[in-house]
């Protein structure tokens, strides 16, 4: 078995969704102290532990910005236990971001405990662009976060059809799709009859006051659908829900390889390795 989480930490601002953690804790959106990220992170340290999951893919985590301090919060998550650790820009590999800059630090991020194939690739339309395309176990992973725009989250969810019809196999496509027009976005992704929306029962994944969306969007192949299950767990630090997936008769027990963890920068495409 594999086991993949996926969660967007909110930038670990400790805001769970509540319009009274909206109110009282709008001020951490221009700046959050350490002692609050450190206590959302030890939050999400604990879920890991717990889960221990072979592959987890985080959005909206920072690597270090003006309004959080310059924190590293990928270096709090990761241990020995995680032979690859990959952290990257969202909004692009070939921008050169100010030191103050808005988008500097913000990132997408995976840990994983397996050996893995990986790129960090660009969707060609919009601000949010990464997606980190993995390999885990004979196991295509993409992971993604698309834009609040429905315009460009149209065609970014093209393109994503477009990369996974690349390659045959078991695929896994996961992220925050900001599908606020319902799943009826997914249609792209979903037409061929390749992939089915695994989450679509599994209740909403979004909560801002008494809204409530299914914002976090899993697609799994036909040929894993019976061998996998999905489950949505409650995030109290952020106001997304966590997936996680369990695919049953693949990969062997997935011990740590014992090389040492890589935390790779941002570096241009072209440059970044296959493997990892």
């Amino acid at each position: 078995m594999i086991r993949i989480v996926y969660a967007n930490l909110g930038y670990s601002r400790a805001i769970d969704g509540s319009l009274g953690h909206h109110v009282r804790r709008a001020h951490r959106h221009l700046f959050t102290t350490e002692r609050v990220q450190r206590r959302a992170l030890n939050q999400v340290r604990e879920r890991l532990d717990a889960l221990q999951p072979d592959l987890a893919c985080f959005v909206e985590i920072d690597r270090g910005s003006f309004n959080n301090g310059f924190l590293d919060q990928m270096r709090i998550l990761a241990d020995e236990r995680h032979t690859t650790v990959r952290i990257d820009n969202k909004y692009g590999a070939d921008k050169h971001f100010r030191r103050l800059s808005v988008s500097r630090g913000k990132s997408n991020a995976f840990l994983a405990t397996r050996p893995i194939r990986y790129a960090a690739r660009y969707l060609s339309a919009g601000k949010k662009r990464l997606v980190y395309d993995i390999e885990i176990e004979g196991v295509r992973v993409l992971a993604a976060h698309l834009s609040l725009r429905y315009r460009i989250r149209c065609l970014q969810i093209g393109e994503l059809a477009r990369w996974v019809a690349e390659r045959e196999g078991p695929t896994v496509v996961v992220g925050d799709f900001n599908l606020f027009r319902g799943a009826s976005e997914l249609a792209p992704l979903l037409g061929s009859g390749r992939l089915v929306h695994a989450n679509a029962d599994s209740g909403p994944t979004f909560r801002l006051g008494p809204y409530r969306a299914t914002l976090d969007t899993c697609l799994v192949s036909r040929d894993l659908i019976d061998s996998c299950r999905v489950s949505i767990l409650d995030q109290p630090f952020s106001d997304h829900q966590m997936i996680r997936l369990d695919i049953e008769g693949v990969g062997g027990d997935g011990g740590a390889s014992g090389r040492a963890v890589l935390v790779a920068d941002p570096v241009d495409p072209a440059e970044l390795p296959s493997e990892a």
